[in-house]
């Protein structure tokens, strides 16, 4: 039941080809059947016409001039017999001279409107009396005294008539009726068997285990769907991509969380067994900082989480002044400089800068250069400088006066938890990911080179 529902659904593929391949081979069809049936009708209108012709001619032989030129119709009774012996029509004819005086025959069967010539007959319909009848018109023109007569003969449409009931019944009404099924039934069959493939395919990835994400193969698949089985490869290999990197950062978020988490029941436990307040302050400054630096690896792996790939951070874009942005942001970090200290300095353009973005991310974003360059690149007494430039490329710069960074180090520093030896250990080895990650993002890059060949680091992120 489930698989007939299918096949008639409107929405199915099936369904869309037969709608769009019946009608038009319909049309089609009905189309030619009844070329077919008009030029059967011809056919057979033109033998009978031309039968009317020999009948017309075979009557002109009976006919003779006088030598005055009129016309004398000698007919025998059993030529006349003959003439009108058809079992299904009646025949009548009619003679007429040059002055359009009847001389024999039916003086009611209408003359033509055009007159006949010797090498072409006319043809047409009238009536007599109440019978409708076809016509022909041939003149003869006597060779001696070169007087003319016309000879008409007409005979009744009922053999016409029902020849042209045949056909239309035969070549017209019967395909119609026939055609819409028969057509109908071999493009259903037709479409069912091509859509086999897409069957196959669709049970051999329902079998697939849930962590089966391998390429399909094209092995049986038509060339038309071969672009979507590349399409689906590709994505499960980006979904295998984005699984092991997400397995891999569950795996390293639970290895970072347990040093902090640890540090909190270890002075939890010391705070516990303590006799006196003096003697747990100790425990309740280091339970502090251990809260601290748990509470914000857990910030940073939000963050981090929200501006990897396929989250929806497009949603909350919009066109935003980049330039005040940065302005706004390095005021928040004044304070914490001169304590340090460093001097913090803004570098840029005083008309807007506009992006489009996520004006959170993008505060995260310098938030964590400006943090990492306060605490591993500057040094006190030194300075920290935030640089916005919009050409060639709006670029984004913190630079510093600090150690640097060895070469060697430059391709590693942007990845998750990595940490550079000789650096504070209270950092998580997430800012410049989360840095990164927001680049990426919003379509940037980001990358890092020397300030000078001895010292200093500058931090750059360039919007395409």
């Amino acid at each position: 039941m489930t698989a007939d529902r299918t096949i008639i659904a409107r929405d199915s593929l099936r369904a869309q080809l037969l709608w769009w391949l019946v009608p038009p081979v319909l049309v089609v069809a009905l189309v030619s059947s009844f070329i077919s049936y008009t030029i059967a009708l011809g056919y057979a209108n033109h033998a009978y016409d031309q039968r009317l012709f020999d009948e017309a001619k075979s009557l002109a032989e009976q006919v003779r001039f006088s030598p005055d030129g009129q016309p004398i119709l000698e007919l025998p009774r059993a030529a006349e017999e003959m003439l009108r012996s058809d079992p299904v029509d009646r025949i009548f004819y009619r003679v007429l001279s040059v002055t359009g005086e009847t001389v024999a025959g039916r003086s009611d069967l209408p003359a033509p409107r055009e007159p006949a010539r010797p090498d072409q007959p006319v043809y047409y319909d009238a009536m007599v009396g109440d019978a409708p009848v076809r016509v022909c018109a041939y003149r003869l023109v006597d060779g001696t005294t070169s007087s003319a007569a016309t000879i008409l003969v007409g005979e009744t449409l009922i053999k016409r008539d029902t020849l042209s009931k045949n056909l239309l019944v035969s070549d017209f009404l019967t395909p119609m009726v026939a055609l819409p099924i028969v057509i109908a039934v071999i493009l259903w069959f037709g479409i069912r068997h091509g859509l086999n493939p897409l069957q196959h395919l669709a049970g051999t990835l329902a079998k697939r285990g849930w962590n089966d994400l391998s390429a399909i193969s094209d092995h049986g698949v038509p060339q038309e769907v071969r672009p979507l089985t590349h399409a689906i490869g590709d994505l499960m290999q980006r979904l295998a991509a984005a699984l092991s990197a997400q397995q891999r950062f569950i795996s390293e978020a639970a290895h970072q969380l347990r040093t902090p988490l640890a540090g909190v029941t270890a002075q939890t436990e010391r705070a516990l067994l303590a006799q006196d307040f003096e003697t747990v302050k100790p425990a309740l400054a280091q339970l502090q900082v251990a809260s601290r630096r748990a509470a914000r690896l857990v910030k940073q792996l939000l963050t981090l989480a929200r501006a990897e790939p396929g989250s929806d951070w497009a949603r909350d874009f919009r066109l935003l002044d980049l330039g005040g942005l940065v302005q706004r942001t390095c005021v928040e970090w004044v304070p914490e400089a001169l304590e340090k200290g460093v001097d913090l300095g803004f570098a840029g353009e005083s008309a807007p800068v506009m992006v489009n973005g996520d004006e959170l991310l993008l505060t995260e974003m310098l938030n964590n250069l400006i943090d990492n360059a306060l605490r591993h690149g500057a040094r006190p007494g030194g300075s920290v400088t935030v640089r916005l430039v919009r050409s060639p490329h709006i670029e984004l710069s913190v630079e510093d006066d600090g150690p640097g960074i060895p070469e060697e180090e430059r391709s590693r520093i942007f990845e998750r938890f990595h940490r550079m030896s000789g650096t504070r250990p209270e950092g998580s080895g997430l800012g410049l990911a989360i840095v990164r990650e927001i680049a990426r993002a919003h379509g940037a890059e980001v990358s890092v080179r020397p300030k000078c060949p001895e010292r200093g680091a500058v931090f750059c992120v360039v919007f395409t």
